[in-house]
């Protein structure tokens, strides 16, 4: 083999392979190639230098130098900058995560069936909950790109452990739904009577807010304007979600209030009874 800056033909010296003319290191013999003489040799290193290599070399040292519970940290703590830096959270969040993070990995809850990047998302979803951040589980699942089943079930897993199994039992539904409606330019009339709709029916049979759920909401209540000027598309774009996905819902809606249509009536006509 020869060398690649000057032609000349690289020999072995020592434990590396370089060239005799301009003394470029082309690698490193392994121990298993030395003579016997060096194999007891407990004291046998290398320089590192700034020859061609050693930036891969310096790295693969330090890789091997940092043990396999700092380098999961190290993703740990990755993983929870994105989180931070994607729902632009405060110092404290990201120190509660760190901290139920650690609690969890002490109890042995962690499987490897969780991915580390899936640990910390869930846990991220957990911790925006507590902290009455407006993001849905939907919209998580979008920025973080974890599938929300996924940060679902870990969540719920986790709170249970974490004795906070009540972050899950109540959310912020109104303000979910200001957010939503302040996004299709809606007034505080509309907002209220989107909120108002949510109250009836949660007297009727309890639902889980999903986004979904929230979107075929804002659309019934929509379709009791005298002028509709948000189209199923529109309000499908602003929940992430697809049309289809909101006439379903809708149907749903209308189902459970024993309505077919809100032609002519009004949420307060609905409310109240009147048909």
């Amino acid at each position: 083999m020869k060398c690649e800056e000057c032609g000349t033909y690289i020999v072995k010296d020592n434990i590396e392979l370089s060239c005799p003319t301009c003394g470029l290191v082309h690698g490193f013999i392994t121990e298993n190639s030395l003579p016997d003489r060096h194999r007891d040799n407990n004291n046998l290193g290398s320089f590192v230098g700034k020859e061609k290599g050693s930036f891969k070399m310096r790295r693969l040292i330090m890789t091997n130098s940092i043990s396999k519970e700092e380098r999961a940290m190290k993703k740990v703590r990755f993983y929870t900058s994105i989180v931070v830096s994607e729902f632009s959270l405060s110092n404290s969040t990201r120190e509660t995560i760190n901290v139920y993070y650690k609690r969890l990995k002490k109890e042995r809850i962690f499987t490897s069936r969780m991915g580390i990047e899936e640990r910390v998302a869930a846990l991220g979803y957990l911790t925006l909950r507590e902290y009455n951040y407006n993001y849905t589980l939907l919209e998580v699942s979008n920025k973080l790109e974890i599938p929300s089943k996924k940060i679902s079930k870990l969540a719920r897993l986790f709170a249970r452990k974490l004795g906070k199994s009540f972050i899950f039992s109540t959310t912020n539904v109104f303000s979910l739904l200001e957010k939503f409606c302040l996004k299709l330019n809606k007034n505080r009339e509309f907002i209220n009577e989107c909120v108002n709709l949510f109250t009836y029916l949660e007297k009727i049979e309890t639902h889980y807010p999903t986004s979904s759920y929230l979107a075929g909401i804002v659309h019934v209540v929509e379709t009791t304007q005298p002028h509709k000027i948000t189209t199923q598309k529109e309000i499908a774009e602003i929940f992430s979600i697809t049309p289809w996905t909101i006439r379903e819902n809708t149907k749903r809606i209308l189902s459970k209030l024993q309505i077919k249509s809100t032609f002519g009536l009004t949420i307060n006509d609905i409310i109240e009874d009147i048909r």
